[in-house]
């Protein structure tokens, strides 16, 4: 469980530095738009990274890796930004799914205490909202 716990902390780092690159490079027809998307995108992130260390991991007596483990581990699920705004959000739209891929797979996992199951849960309707708004943004 502990590796999928790392992992999704790492996911969310992506997401957050992911969405703030496309909020610096948006450009064009409704940029403002696409801006706040990428703030909103990348909202309260770093909430559930916290929340995942101290419940998931410091709850369980396991000390979290270090911020530079976990930015170099995030750092390779990044994706290149371009200076195509649907072709960024086509790939955040992936990452997302991703992310909620792998907590699917935690929440199947058996024995799972009910604290981190809700904590899980709470972080997958988020992303799963976002996803819907990013679903919308490259249907255009």
């Amino acid at each position: 469980m502990m590796d999928y716990v790392n992992q999704l902390i790492c996911y969310l780092l992506a997401i957050a530095n992911y969405a703030k690159d496309i909020h610096y490079t948006s450009s064009g027809d409704a940029f403002y738009s696409k801006h706040l998307l990428a703030d909103r995108i990348q909202d309260g992130l770093y909430d559930f990274i916290d929340g995942i260390k101290e419940t998931c991991l410091l709850g369980n007596e396991i000390k979290p890796l270090p911020s530079g483990e976990y930015l170099s581990r995030a750092t390779s699920l990044i994706p290149k930004i371009t200076q195509d705004d649907k072709k960024n959000f086509e790939e955040m739209q992936k990452l997302l799914v991703n992310c909620l891929v792998l907590m699917q797979e935690m929440l199947g996992e058996k024995d799972t205490p009910r604290a981190e199951v809700s904590l899980i849960d709470g972080i997958a309707q988020d992303l799963q909202g976002k996803l819907g708004l990013v679903n919308l943004q490259v249907e255009d």
